[in-house]
């Protein structure tokens, strides 16, 4: 594998209606079709070859309604896999962003704590990174030799990003790759085969936007 692009998911519902998102189950609004098509148009000028490539998708409804619009602009088949879900927030899933507020396991200081379990039969930071690690690293040997289009959610997208740069769970106690709707991250390997963050959130497609 030599390229990876990685897509954060469009606008979905849970942004505009104040419900949480994790695993919560929200379509892509209006702006979030129309902001996936953008997405479509620009990244099919970078595939020159279909077959070099392989396509991946959270399982969450945001994540397939923006993957499946890209994907037949690009013409690749889009497979869903549980694994690159956003952090699991257990109870507050289907919840209002009000009652995570009042409902959040307390913290026991203020600084970043990777086994914090921010609520009930949810994830910690850790058990979110291994997660996803493991994720990558089944899918990388799956597709060994393709490059990879995955569409995801932002602290997905940050944990593979620290994935990629071979982070110890410990380093993301001090660094974060904080992303945003709809923007578009490259990663890749120079000359030296150093792992690099060649691009990332590039969100300019979106000056077409009415």
């Amino acid at each position: 594998m030599s390229n990876i692009i990685l897509i954060q998911h469009c606008q979905s519902e849970h942004h505009i209606n104040n419900m949480t998102g994790g695993w919560t189950d929200t379509p892509l609004t209006d702006l979030g079709r129309k902001q996936a098509k953008l997405i479509g148009d620009k990244i099919k000028k970078e595939i020159v070859d279909h077959n070099e490539y392989a396509f991946y998708s959270s399982d969450l409804l945001r994540a397939v309604q923006t993957a499946e619009i890209i994907a037949n602009l690009i013409n690749l088949k889009v497979n869903k896999n549980k694994g690159l879900r956003e952090i699991n927030t257990g109870v507050a899933t289907g919840k209002t962003k009000d009652w995570a507020r009042e409902n959040r396991i307390p913290r026991k200081n203020s600084g970043f704590d990777l086994d914090y379990q921010e609520f009930k039969d949810g994830e910690t930071w850790r058990q979110f990174y291994s997660r996803v690690c493991s994720c990558m690293d089944r899918i990388s040997e799956i597709e060994k030799g393709k490059n990879l289009v995955i569409v995801t959610h932002g602290g997905t997208l940050g944990y593979i990003t620290a994935w990629w740069m071979r982070f110890e769970p410990e380093m993301i106690a001090n660094a974060y790759f904080s992303s945003s709707v709809g923007g578009i991250t490259v990663l890749n390997r120079n000359s030296f085969q150093q792992n690099v963050i060649n691009k990332f959130n590039d969100t300019s497609h979106f000056s077409l936007l009415n």
